[in-house]
This record gives structure tokens, C-alpha cells and sequence, in this order.
């Protein structure tokens, strides 16, 4: 819920002219909360005075003053970070530390998400990673007798043939130690919440990989459904995490963006 002090208020209407739901108007010289809205927070965000606040499942104390030196990202920079970015395939067998995994959590809930809804529920399997493997190798042999994604049987059938003769052959989890699971109601809030978590966990030194064909077993095993708490939600992004065991050394080419400009 969003509130006004109107002894701080100084009625300029700065908080009116960005409220998307024209939940808040000017009256008197004075900013008033007219009807519930969508609490994206942009009348927090923008009051030069600080005289809008929420409460109920917001947490003031989260609320930072703007600094250019800790908020801006020299713009080549931040590219040159995306550049370099890989698909991690190589982990080490080391345990991600929960106060790593806690600030990838934060960069996840400060995701936008249409309309503000923060629906996405955020699952990290770490300590029970090789019960939930193992539910979901069965899954994806579930998968492939139900005939889904044919292109791929003969390749995923190899892997679990592998997987089967030597458990060390893991083609689908590649030893990561950590699994992200993400489900929502709208499958886009999950994949953009995933995409600030995952560079969030480069910038500690993590490597992350998305994965389809888990997200497709994981649909076909209830047992990994149940253990994870989520039966009955959909799962829109499934990724692994964990320290890489390669070194990358440089960038790699790509092809020449498909723009059109008007």
C-alpha cells in the first residue's frame, strides 16, 4: 500500500506525472493516494523529499538514495561483461556459498516483471541436487517414450545410455552443483528474472547454463515436482549453476545483428 506524508509533501507533482495507474494525484497542493495500484514504486523512486512510502510486503529499509559512483555502469564496460559471458558445461565439485546464492536471489527480485506482479517463485536445489537428478533422468526417459521432441531421441537416448553405465556421465546436469528452478504464471516474468540472476552470478564468479531439455524432464517427473514444491506451477526456466572448470580467454565472434532502422 502506498502512503503520502503530507506534511513532507511539497505537492510538485513529480510523483503524478510517472504513475502509470494515475493512482495519485495533486489535491490541494498536497500528492494523494487515489485508488490501488499496481505498487511498481516509481512514486517512491521518483519524490524529491521522501515523502511516499509503502508497507505491507515492502520493506522501506530496501529504499537507496541515488549515488552516480555506486549505481552507474561505464556503458563499454558493461558490454565488454555481456561479451564475455559463456554457457558454462564444465563445473568444479564445489558448493556455491549461500551468501552468493542469496545476492543472485536479490538480483532476481529486482527484476521488472509485468505489471509489477512478482509472481516468480524461485527454487535453488543445492543439498538435495543428486536425489533431484536422479528424478529427472527418469523424467526425460518418461519424455522419449512419450515421443516428445523426436529430432532429439537418438542424442538423449545416448546420454541416458551413458549415464546409466557410468553415473559419472552426466550429460544433462554436467556436475553442476546447484540447479535454479523458476516458475510463474507468464512464462516471460520467469525468463527475466532468470537473465538478472544469471549475470548477477557471473559477477561472483559463477558460470550458469540454461536448459531445455531438463525443463522438459522436469514436466514429466511428479516426484521432482513434489520434492521441489512446485506441482501444479509452471516452470519456465531451468538453469545450472556453479564455479566453472574452464577458463575462457576471449571473447567469440557473432554474427552481425538483424536490425532494421526506420
Amino acid at each position: 500500500m502506498v502512503h503520502v506524508n503530507t506534511e513532507v509533501c511539497i505537492g510538485c507533482g513529480m510523483c503524478e506525472k510517472d504513475c502509470l495507474a494515475r493512482a495519485i494525484r495533486v489535491e490541494d497542493g498536497k500528492a494523494k493516494v487515489k485508488m490501488k495500484c499496481m505498487e511498481c514504486g516509481h512514486c517512491v523512486a521518483v519524490c524529491p523529499v521522501s515523502a511516499v512510502t509503502m508497507d505491507g510486503a515492502y520493506d522501506m529499509a530496501d529504499v537507496m538514495p541515488y549515488d552516480a559512483e555506486t549505481f552507474k555502469v561505464p556503458g563499454e564496460n558493461f558490454l565488454n561483461f555481456l561479451k564475455f559471458r559463456r554457457s558454462t558445461r564444465q563445473y568444479q565439485q564445489k558448493p556455491i556459498e549461500r551468501e552468493k546464492l542469496e545476492r543472485v536471489v536479490e538480483a532476481g527480485r529486482y527484476t521488472p516483471t509485468a505489471s509489477n506482479r512478482q509472481d516468480v517463485h524461485i527454487v535453488i536445489v543445492q543439498e538435495q541436487m543428486e536425489q533431484v537428478k536422479d528424478f529427472i533422468w527418469e523424467g526425460l526417459e518418461r519424455m522419449l517414450e512419450a515421443g516428445i521432441i523426436p529430432h532429439y531421441r537418438s542424442m538423449l537416448q545416448r546420454f541416458i545410455d551413458r549415464r546409466k553405465a557410468d553415473k559419472t556421465q552426466d550429460a544433462l546436469f554436467f556436475n553442476a552443483p546447484a540447479l535454479v528452478v523458476l516458475t510463474c504464471e507468464g512464462p516471460w516474468n520467469g525468463t527475466l528474472v532468470a537473465r538478472t540472476m544469471e549475470l548477477m552470478a557471473e559477477t561472483e564468479g559463477l558460470g550458469s547454463l540454461y536448459s531445455g531439455f531438463i525443463q522438459r524432464a522436469l514436466l514429466y517427473s511428479p516426484e521432482a515436482q513434489e520434492l521441489l514444491g512446485i506441482t501444479g506451477e509452471q516452470v519456465a526456466v531451468c538453469m545450472l549453476m556453479g564455479y566453472p572448470a574452464v577458463k575462457y580467454r576471449r571473447t567469440v565472434p557473432r554474427k552481425k545483428a538483424n536490425v532494421t532502422w526506420k
